[in-house]
């Protein structure tokens, strides 16, 4: 069986699905309940030195797999959750991850408090309502790394700006990456009502799931590029596949937060257990050998050749027609259930490929 057991900042972690700050992190029974799951280790909810006033309703599924939220941080008095709900959580036996936000002068204390309770593993720091200057956000690390003898670890957003210069700001005060939060502002709303679908002021609130996974790739990728440290990916896991793209894109670990309000505190095991037999299946050893591994083993380019045009495997075909449907240059017929493609229609963008359930079409270079 692969192994999971992973070390980052000399912390042992069981395995590297780990819970991100949240709702599954509110309260130190609700760590516990994630540690009962399966999770390799545990981030709380964030907490600043004033509690949020969350509105109602603030998170809502408006598409499959992804989530609108204006969930804010922690509601419980910062003093309480680091007395109370963090000693809880630590009763799992796991690395425990504080979140905190948001100013300097907040992390100032919040990081004072925390290094005195010693009841935590590493501190990871939001850059999430803060603006994203680079010099704003050196304030920010300094004045965690300043108080706190734990690994500091950033958060960063989407839409940063200039990447690189943010992490040539960060690269000395922080042990780490996590990347990325939830994208927005993002607003919905009902058509017949316009009420927006959050409580908020303006109904805005921020996107997570499985839309912004690929969005999550590009930060973890990019950043892994720029740095030797490590980096935490977070962002639009809801299968073991896409915790296999963060590893390989160049996340130690992962993060998952909106899988488990969609499906339960048991997600972190099941992705755990489907990383493990997908890491033999594979016949990888640990999961430490795919980290980075696209990185790696990227071709130049994925380009097809000039000569490539969809080709289709009879067999696998079911002719649900869903290629020909989707296929706006009218590329491609069915005729007696066989498959027929006008080469001078098609414009090889390779939608039919990706949209096939049986994989049976693909592009091809003439033989």
């Amino acid at each position: 069986m692969a192994e999971l057991k992973t070390r980052i900042w000399n912390i042992d972690f069981p395995n590297p699905i780990w819970t991100a700050a949240g709702p599954g992190g509110a309260d130190g029974e609700m760590l516990l309940r994630a540690a009962r799951g399966g999770a390799g280790a545990l981030v709380a909810k964030t907490i600043s030195v004033e509690a949020a006033r969350v509105p109602a309703p603030n998170i809502v599924s408006p598409f499959g797999g992804s989530l609108l939220n204006a969930e804010l941080w922690s509601e419980l008095d910062y003093r309480s959750f680091i007395e109370r709900e963090l000693p809880r959580a630590r009763e799992a036996g796991l690395p425990l991850i504080a979140s905190v936000g948001y100013n300097a002068e907040e992390l100032a204390v919040l990081g004072r408090e925390l290094d005195r309770s010693g009841a935590v593993d590493a501190v990871e720091f939001s850059i999430h309502y803060v603006g994203k200057d680079p010099e704003n956000l050196k304030r920010l690390a300094g004045a965690l790394r300043d108080n706190v003898r734990v690994p500091v670890l950033a958060k960063l957003s989407p839409g940063v700006g200039d990447l690189e210069a943010v992490i040539r700001t960060l690269e000395d005060l922080v042990d780490g990456y996590v990347a990325v939060n939830s994208v927005g502002p993002a607003l919905d709303f009902d058509i017949e009502t316009r009420r927006p679908l959050l409580g908020s002021r303006d109904g805005r609130g921020w996107l997570s799931g499985a839309a912004i996974l690929p969005l999550a790739l590009h930060h973890v990728e990019a950043i892994a590029s720029m740095t030797g440290k490590p980096v935490i990916g977070a962002g639009g896991i809801r299968r073991v596949e896409d915790a296999v793209k963060h590893l390989m894109a160049g996340a130690a670990a992962v993060q998952v937060c909106s899988l488990a309000v969609l499906k339960g505190q048991e997600v972190y095991g099941k992705l755990a257990a489907g990383l493990s037999k997908w890491l033999d299946g594979h016949r990888f050893e640990s999961a430490g050998q795919i980290v980075g591994l696209y990185r790696r083993e990227r071709p130049e380019t994925a380009a097809a050749p000039e000569t490539a045009f969809p080709r289709i495997d009879s067999e696998l075909c079911t002719r649900c027609l869903l290629c020909e449907r989707s296929c706006i240059h009218l590329a491609i017929h069915f005729e007696d259930e066989q498959f027929h493609l006008d080469r001078s229609r098609c414009v090889r963008c390779g939608l039919c490929c990706s949209l096939c359930p049986q994989a049976a079409l693909s592009l091809e270079a003439d033989r």
